[in-house]
């Protein structure tokens, strides 16, 4: 077979078998020169396989062909992948963060200098690289000391550091899944430059917004197999959804429960960190969204809620009960939190789903009062057969399930000690489409049982389509609050980005 020349990245029947099962069937995939295109489908579909197999770290069955620019490559091979200039962004950035950015976009590359290092040198190289793609960076700031998105920028740069022509395929794994919105403009700015110089992207991501602002054309993979190609101007979300999900976008957004009379969770005046002045409610049987722009305080929120962060005054009721500042006095009335950064303050990593599912609340028995493991596999495996975790397995690592899986562990683990009210941040960052209709379904059921839910997101569909209000900060304080028809993700934008602040910039009490 001849390989089309407008090509970048050429694959023909690429199939892959892991003990009898198929986890990709055939797959045909074309990135054409000077092109974005989106990869998408759920956790199981085939992409990380398909990735893994282009990098070199799986071989694919036989019979699978592979071209970069017309040239023939072998499938299975880091050496072949990386003489095909393939390069790899992985949400693990691979950075140095102690080192400065000219120290790291030099790592992995030849050093100018030809008998000494001169920091001088590989500091103005590195300046006229950034000065290329328009991108301002003080190249003597360690790389701790900068934004998620500036890291993102760092990692790509380095790995197209070199390049000449049109002769670099990047393919980026999910490289928004931790930034804030406002972040996400300045990297699909690099993104373009990158392709107005000749690269090609394959772009993975869960965040069907991004697909139809940044990709030319979007392939769907389920079950192993391609389902679509497609342009991106001839799709809508509804039927993006869809296709991925092999079922009407109905199906991921449950309807929500009509909320309670009585409060749950009440906040008054309080403050800490970027929060200056917030006071709320949430009833029970009601999900409560708060968002904002990044340095607005709703980032800030849940923890203070929490007693997590300190605060500087003001109080937390939960079902009228002044709640004493601490997560242990939290977790002791009946106060969830699950923060969106599941590796350092969400789970246990190396510790099993049984012991991440029953950290919170052990139930000995026997007059020895003793921990019965059988009893709290059992126990954890009803719960994860509950939100569907996969595979449901108690005895298996935390850190070898997907971030979708490892969210619903988390949320199991709360609904398992039937929490009165659950602060969530940004419950469904960086998991699937199905993963996100399970979550919502576990929060419906939740609030079904009478909790109430207070769920911090920088997704603004998200925020109107399973929220019961919404709650927009700026400026540490409730400046707008939308419930009903005002619901719409224009609207929300719109106070986000430039509405006016409520009862004469004092904020607001909901």
């Amino acid at each position: 077979m001849t390989p089309s020349t407008n090509n970048a990245l050429e694959l023909r029947n690429v199939s892959k078998t892991y003990q009898g099962q198929r986890a990709l069937d055939e797959v045909d995939f074309e990135l054409r020169r000077g092109e974005v295109h989106a990869l998408l489908g759920q956790n199981g579909s085939g992409k990380s396989t398909l990735i893994k197999a282009l990098a070199g770290y799986h071989r694919p069955d036989p019979g699978a062909e592979a071209w970069a620019h017309g040239e023939r490559f072998e499938l299975g091979s880091p050496a072949a992948a990386d003489s095909a200039r393939m390069r790899f962004i992985h949400q693990d950035l691979g950075l140095v963060e102690d080192l400065d950015v000219a120290e790291n976009l030099s790592l992995g590359s030849t050093y100018g200098g030809r008998w000494w290092l001169s920091d001088r040198r590989e500091r103005r190289a590195a300046r006229r690289f950034l000065e290329h793609y328009g991108i301002e960076l003080d190249v003597g700031a360690p790389v701790r000391s900068l934004t998620a998105a500036q890291r993102s920028m760092v990692a790509i740069l380095r790995a197209i550091r070199g390049w000449e022509g049109d002769e670099v395929v990047l393919l980026l794994d999910e490289p928004t899944a931790s930034l804030p919105a406002h972040e996400v403009n300045q990297l699909f700015e690099l993104i373009q430059q990158i392709r107005a110089h000749g690269g090609s992207v394959l772009y993975v991501t869960h965040r069907l917004s991004e697909v139809f602002r940044i990709a030319d054309r979007v392939t769907v993979l389920r079950d192993g197999r391609t389902v679509a190609t497609v342009t991106a101007d001839t799709l809508d979300q509804d039927r993006l959804i869809e296709l991925i999900l092999g079922r009407p976008m109905e199906a991921l957004y449950p309807p929500p429960p009509l909320p309670r009379e009585e409060v749950v969770l009440q906040v008054n005046g309080l403050a800490g960190g970027t929060v200056a002045d917030v006071s709320l409610s949430v009833h029970s049987g009601e999900l409560v969204g708060v968002t904002g722009l990044v340095g607005s305080g709703f980032e800030q929120l849940p923890f203070l809620i929490f007693g997590a962060q300190p605060r500087t005054r003001g109080e937390v009721l939960l079902r009228g009960r002044v709640l004493a500042q601490s997560p242990k006095a939290s977790i002791a009335a009946g106060l969830a939190f699950a923060p969106a950064d599941r590796r350092n303050l969400s789970t246990m990593p190396l510790w099993s789903l049984a012991e991440n599912i029953t950290l919170p609340k052990l139930r000995p028995t026997g007059p020895a009062r003793w921990l019965r493991y059988g009893a709290e596999r059992d126990d954890a495996r009803e719960w994860l057969e509950r939100l569907a975790v996969q595979p449901p397995e108690p005895g298996k690592q935390m850190s070898a399930l997907s971030g979708g899986n490892q969210q619903r562990v988390v949320l199991a683990r709360w609904l398992r000690c039937q929490a009165h009210a659950l602060l969530l941040e940004d419950p469904t960052i960086g998991v699937d489409m199905g993963a996100k209709a399970a979550i919502y379904r576990a929060l419906t059921a939740a609030t079904q049982a009478g909790a109430g839910v207070l769920m911090t997101t920088s997704d603004a569909e998200e925020a109107c389509a399973v929220c019961d209000r919404v709650l927009v900060m700026r400026g540490g304080r409730v400046c707008a609050v939308l419930e009903g028809d005002q619901r719409t993700a224009e609207r929300l934008t719109a106070e986000l980005i430039g509405g006016q602040r409520v009862n004469g910039g004092g904020g607001v009490r909901v």
